[in-house]
């Protein structure tokens, strides 16, 4: 069985499009009530309390930490590393990963950039099947 061919396009320019604020209709309708909110915040506390516990209850350094950990933390980081010190050095990690994007935008021509994008995502992609079919 071959894999389907993916493709990604990079454009030129960027678009932004602004909506005013009366064109707006009644957000309890559109948006997430007051409950949803809540249940997803005590939802989020649940999963963080079950990250902590999982990880020793935090860790003074990243690498005890394996890039599904951290995926796993992502958005709730401050709920589950308390240490400064690991929150400090995941976001340095962070910077470093969008400045290597960026380097890698200068230097490459569009199919090679898309062709690296492809290959930097197939392990997110084998990851993220496995969790879906579990």
């Amino acid at each position: 069985m071959t894999k389907p061919t993916r493709s990604v396009r990079f454009a030129a320019t960027s678009q932004l499009i602004l909506f005013p604020k009366d064109v707006m209709i009644d957000r309890n309708h559109c948006w997430y009530s007051a409950e949803d909110k809540a249940r997803f915040q005590q939802e989020m506390l649940q999963q963080a309390l079950q990250l902590r516990t999982s990880l020793g209850h935090g860790s003074a350094y990243l690498h005890d930490f394996s890039e599904d950990d951290l995926i796993n933390c992502t958005g709730i980081e401050p709920l589950v590393l308390f240490s400064r010190s690991t929150l400090r050095q995941l976001h340095e990690m962070k910077l470093a990963h969008t400045d290597n994007v960026l380097a890698a935008q200068r230097y490459l021509n569009t199919s090679d950039l898309s062709l690296l994008s492809r290959r930097s995502s197939d392990a997110a992609q084998q990851r993220a099947y496995v969790v879906a079919t579990l």
